[in-house]
């Protein structure tokens, strides 16, 4: 009677966390999701394409370096205070959201604290969720983790309209200040017993040197990725402004069906072995679609673009992410997976300022193009890089 009690306890208790776990996910994708517009009001600002570019970017550029430093602190401190440290950080960059409007300025200020408050919740929290499932697991649940934040780019948009119509811009910021409010109140309930206490503390600078010389192909490829996806997350809104307000929201749920879709089905299927490479290879379709997004003349052109663009990354993701972790250094999940999410982060940073650059003297559509063949390129050479090896 008191084992199958036991049973029963810890059966709750790994319900509650997972359950913890896609909300904590979902929220983090929201506060996200749901400033899409960001980019067109700051253009309406007044603000050049490059100085948006440098807004934006400068999300990723705190994010970036929090990513590297939230390794480390997870291991020290735990995974769930530092994603607690992230949740008040994310209050005080919706704070200062709500004053950009009045000093737009301090947008810079808000997309920094966000991209610290992003940093610290997700590695505290995938840190936490890693350390829970074997090696061999670790892709899958790592994409299962994704699953919500695809649900949110379909939604996030949307909502965001729905609160700029009823009440303004500000009503999107205050939005977030109540999605970290709620975050906080689900990390308080989650026990820091996951933490890596049994392994031996390393220099950071040692555990990164040591992970980096594994995943150096891996960093190389998932920088690409977020340095071409940095297009459409910064000019989506403007560079399909001539279909109407409801485009980014159509965008968003055609991704998010396209990538929910795949993640709960075939990518399971292409998630070990060889056939990891194929999926990854599919992100050559998405570099295609990428460079079409701009030329949709119709919304249902642009909803289809959409799908197959979200269906890639669906299963691109847990391949890739499965490759990553059989190479990680055996001390400290957190410092191995902060890298690995953050040379993707360094894309992101460093391709908007660039983009908007090149907007500033070309139009959309060639920004757009270029960063779709670019992708189709990384992909091919990335793929046949690792059949060799």
């Amino acid at each position: 009677m008191r084992l199958e009690s036991t049973t029963e306890i810890s059966t709750a208790q790994d319900s509650f966390r997972l359950a913890a776990y896609l909300q904590i996910s979902a929220l983090i994708s929201l506060s996200v999701w749901m400033l899409l517009f960001l980019p067109d009001f700051l253009v309406r600002q007044g603000w050049s394409s490059q100085k948006v570019g440098w807004a934006v970017g400068s999300y990723f550029s705190i994010y970036l370096l929090m990513q590297i430093l939230a390794g480390q602190l997870a291991n020290r401190y735990g995974n769930i205070t530092t994603a607690l440290i992230g949740a008040g950080l994310g209050v005080a960059a919706s704070i200062s959201y709500m004053l950009a409007l009045k000093w737009p300025n301090t947008i810079f200020a808000a997309r920094m604290l966000h991209g610290s408050a992003s940093a610290l919740v997700t590695i505290g929290v995938v840190s936490h969720l890693a350390d829970s499932v074997p090696v061999r697991l670790k892709g899958r649940v790592l994409g299962y983790f994704g699953v919500p934040g695809f649900v949110m780019l379909a939604a996030g948009p949307s909502l965001s309209e729905i609160l700029r119509k009823a009440s303004g811009v500000g009503g999107a910021f205050a939005a977030v200040f109540a999605i970290y409010l709620i975050l906080i109140s689900i990390l308080r309930h989650l026990p820091e017993s996951l933490q890596r206490e049994d392994l031996p503390s390393e220099p950071l600078v040692h555990m990164l040197r040591e992970n980096f010389r594994r995943l150096k192909s891996i960093l190389a490829y998932s920088f690409g990725f977020g340095f071409c996806c940095s297009v459409w997350q910064s000019f989506l809104a403007p560079s399909l402004s001539h279909l109407g307000a409801g485009a980014v929201s159509i965008f968003g749920v055609g991704y998010g069906a396209g990538a929910i879709v795949s993640r709960l089905g075939i990518s399971q299927r292409l998630e070990v072995g060889s056939r990891r490479l194929g999926a990854i290879a599919s992100l050559s379709a998405y570099g295609a679609c990428l460079a079409l997004l701009p030329q949709s003349a119709r919304i249902w052109q642009l909803g289809i673009l959409a799908l197959l663009i979200g269906l890639c990354h669906g299963v691109y993701y847990p391949a890739l992410s499965s490759l990553a972790t059989e190479r990680f250094h055996q001390s400290g999940t957190g410092a191995a997976m902060s890298l690995y999410m953050s040379a993707s982060s360094l894309g992101h940073f460093l391709g908007p300022p660039l983009w908007g650059l090149l907007a500033d003297l070309t139009e959309f559509q060639w920004i757009f193009a270029a960063a779709g063949a670019t992708l189709v390129v990384a992909s091919l050479a990335f793929v046949a890089n690792e059949r060799r090896s």
